[in-house]
């Protein structure tokens, strides 16, 4: 099933009917992400326990000996997990909710642990301590790799949902923060959306093994094994790429796809490349991604994000008021200005669609040079047609000041 309003609908009526969801799919997927938007849709909270990061099942239950100073006996106390806790006192304190307790990764960790929560699911009881009746349960856990079986009668205890991501879901999902090149991968090419490379290693292991209790393994022990670890496309490292791709700017991207880079197979390309190889692998996904920004780069576009890169000064306000009074005013809200906010205000006065001569002329005569932040965006905004072309020529065709830097520039690049 995929990740859709369908199966939003169809797990609040399987929550409704007092039936525990079980969602079972591959890692990276999206799983928590949609409890938690179940949990945003019902108007609740949503506690997240990965059970992949307990060790046994006393993380999981808190069991301890505690010692009764006054009668000298020994007994067994319990101190369920935080997580747990709150998904508790949360429902007690909100009896008109229906909070939900997700249990993730139920089975890719320690037998003990996955028994533990068969057994918190089952008898809806942690320790001594009943799961108040609003308290919902979900589940998720991985259906292939190297996760701990779950027999007939544990899988009889839910209602176990394969599911698969879903690229139109993914878009809706991230909304704006998706990088429009991003976006038109999976708008184009919706099965991009979980893409493996071959040959794939699954290096997580939650089994218990036969190894020396004793032994220390460092970091680099984990990534430098036999087995070659293989990023690979998910809605969750689509995410990361997108994110990566939303911090750099349009030149900088130009600047990674230019320089050339080497791969531990030995293939050729741009140090771009392997940068996002390392998050979404050697796969489809990426080799799309990467011939849409070529194309992007080749059109000398900066795609959608324009003018959310214009970044409009605290002090632009006060400068266009002056400048509705006279030259003067204009030149004294400048003298005011640090070199970064003049720099600033200079880029934005060629940005905004409005007559700014008279504030251009005036930043133009107190500044030397633009700091360099705001020179890439200039060339950036000035290449792709962003800039206001009225403001332009008044600053082309000033002969003095940050002006003769700039127009040099902007001719070695060649640049109309």
């Amino acid at each position: 099933m995929l990740f859709n309003e369908m199966l939003v609908t169809t797990t609040i009526k399987l929550l409704d009917a007092n039936r525990v969801p079980a969602l079972m799919g591959e890692p990276g997927i999206g799983k928590s992400s949609f409890v938690e938007d179940v949990a945003r849709r019902t108007n609740t909270q949503c506690f997240t326990l990965p059970c992949n990061l307990l060790a046994d099942k006393a993380d999981l239950t808190g069991a301890r000996l505690v010692l009764d100073e006054k009668t000298g006996i020994w007994s067994q106390k319990f101190f369920p997990h935080s997580v747990i806790s709150q998904a508790i006192n949360y429902a007690k304190n909100n009896p008109n909710e229906q909070p939900i307790l997700f249990l993730d990764e139920i089975n890719r960790t320690t037998s003990d642990v996955t028994s533990g929560t068969l057994t918190l699911v089952t008898l809806r009881r942690i320790g001594d301590e009943d799961l108040p009746k609003n308290l919902r349960i979900i589940v998720a856990g991985n259906d292939k790799g190297n996760v701990t079986a779950l027999d007939d009668a544990s899988v009889s205890r839910f209602a176990i949902i394969n599911v698969a991501p879903d690229a139109s879901t993914l878009i809706e999902v991230l909304g704006k923060s998706l990088h429009p090149y991003v976006k038109t991968v999976l708008e184009k090419h919706p099965e991009t959306v979980f893409v493996k490379n071959t040959n794939e290693q699954v290096v997580a292991d939650g089994q218990d093994d036969d190894d020396d209790d004793n032994a220390t393994v460092s970091v680099f022990d984990l990534f430098n094994g036999t087995e070659e670890i293989r990023p690979f496309a998910t809605p969750r490292t689509i995410d990361g790429v997108s994110q990566y791709l939303n911090v750099l700017s349009f030149e900088e991207v130009a600047s990674l796809m230019a320089t050339p880079s080497t791969t531990r197979d030995g293939r050729h390309v741009s140090y771009l490349q392997e940068v996002i190889e390392g998050l979404t692998g050697n796969t489809s996904f990426t080799t799309l991604l990467m011939g849409v920004i070529s194309d992007e780069l080749s059109k000398g576009s900066t795609g959608n994000n324009n003018a959310q890169r214009v970044v409009k000064p605290r002090i632009y306000s006060e400068l266009k008021k002056a400048a509705t009074t006279s030259v003067d005013a204009v030149n004294q809200v400048v003298a005011t200005m640090t070199d970064n906010d003049a720099s600033g205000c200079l880029v934005f006065a060629m940005y905004e669609r409005e007559d700014n001569h008279v504030i251009i002329q005036a930043l133009n005569a107190r500044l030397d040079k633009l700091e360099q932040s705001h020179i890439n965006d200039l060339i950036v905004l000035w290449s792709s047609g962003a800039l206001h072309k009225k403001n332009c020529d008044t600053l082309m065709h000033l002969s003095d000041g940050v002006a003769l830097k700039i127009n040099t520039v902007i001719a070695a690049m060649g640049i109309d």
